[in-house]
């Protein structure tokens, strides 16, 4: 209503299961288009899916797939998922791990449904095991900080470890090509996305993912971004 009336660019509604890797394209996008109001909601794939098909929210940045007829996306970031280990760990001096070697370890995991998770999970099963899980919560970010303090070890995507440099942290990769993650931005296709999201579309698909620090050219990156 408000672009019709000429009154402003209108409201954008973001879905994604984590904004610590957002602060960067989200602070330049206000910065050239302070007339947008950003709606964020922090959801799972599984409520992004129906909040899409429902157009409660305009788009949704996953790194899992999302079920849902007719939707369009652009692939944002393809990486590595490694280990993090606290320091003085015994896994802290390896260049790789097998998953089956981490069978007896203990590890910091998001909640069911979260992509980190399934991941761990999918990881495991394949070998025909289960993770032993001392600590699961929804606050992904903090996973890395727990990581530190010597509670356990987890699963961490390279673009946290560009950014938790401040972290005392041992990074290992593990040995599994699937041991990997896709953050993929998804919007429906067909009818005219309004401008608000259009921009913000634009601004996170053409947003330089690959940098060295999550803020992007010239902000700060956010430690432990998942």
């Amino acid at each position: 209503m408000a672009e019709a009336t000429g009154e402003g660019l209108g409201t954008v509604r973001l879905a994604s299961e984590t904004f610590l890797a957002f602060s960067g394209p989200l602070a330049a996008f206000k910065r050239a288009h302070p007339g947008v109001e950003i709606e964020l909601h922090q959801l799972t794939a599984v409520e992004m899916a129906r909040q899409l098909r429902a157009q409660d929210v305009d788009l949704a940045v996953a790194s899992q797939p999302i079920a849902v007829e007719g939707l369009e996306s652009v692939r944002l970031l393809d990486e590595e998922v490694g280990l993090a280990v606290p320091l003085g760990h015994p896994l802290a001096g390896r260049a790789a791990v097998g998953v089956e070697e981490l069978a007896d370890q203990p590890f910091i995991a998001a909640r069911p449904g979260h992509w980190q998770r399934r991941l761990l999970d999918r990881l495991f099963a394949g070998q025909g095991l289960v993770p032993r899980i001392v600590c699961e919560g929804d606050e992904a970010g903090a996973i890395a900080e727990l990581i530190s303090a010597g509670l356990g070890i987890g699963l961490v995507p390279a673009l946290a470890r560009r950014t938790a440099t401040r972290l005392p942290l041992a990074w290992v990769d593990v040995d599994s090509p699937d041991c990997r993650r896709a953050l993929t931005l998804h919007w429906p296709r067909g009818g005219r996305l309004p401008t608000a999201a259009r921009l913000l579309r634009d601004a996170v698909a053409d947003w330089d993912w690959t940098a060295g620090e999550a803020g992007g050219p010239g902000l700060p990156g956010v430690p432990g971004v998942f």
